[in-house]
């Protein structure tokens, strides 16, 4: 299955985003005029850690919604081809340092009496 190629230059588009998210967050946190000094680098590292994890479980949680929709109502079963419902089963997914629920995309052909998970891309043609 091709996989799309992430460009350094995306990655740093992506990660200047999340740092200007990261200000808006040590605003939120501290107000505007920052951090009182009674504040040590290990609450600020808190504050930030907790953001980042928010941030992670966001962009995942949203990317796999939007991946599972783009799936449709129905798939084909890899055995027979006859068109299956999708319905979705919550699981959890760990990723460094956020769990992110997901309602993941399960079909059951009837005809096979078989359990298959869809597949987010169909392979190229060889």
């Amino acid at each position: 299955m091709p996989r799309r190629q992430l460009t350094p230059e995306l990655l740093q588009e992506i990660r200047d985003l999340a740092q200007g998210w990261g200000q808006i967050v040590a605003r939120r946190a501290y107000g505007e005029g920052g951090p009182g000094l009674d504040v040590d680098f290990d609450m600020m590292e808190q504050i930030a850690h907790a953001a980042a994890a928010g941030l992670t479980e966001g962009a995942l949680a949203t990317a796999l919604q939007q991946q599972s929709r783009a799936l449709g109502d129905t798939q084909p079963c890899p055995a027979c081809g006859a068109l299956c419902p999708v319905r979705r089963e919550p699981r959890e997914l760990a990723a460094p340092g956020a769990t992110v629920a997901h309602d993941e995309p399960v079909c059951h052909c009837p005809a096979c009496r078989r359990d298959f998970f869809p597949p987010a891309a169909h392979p190229a043609p060889g």
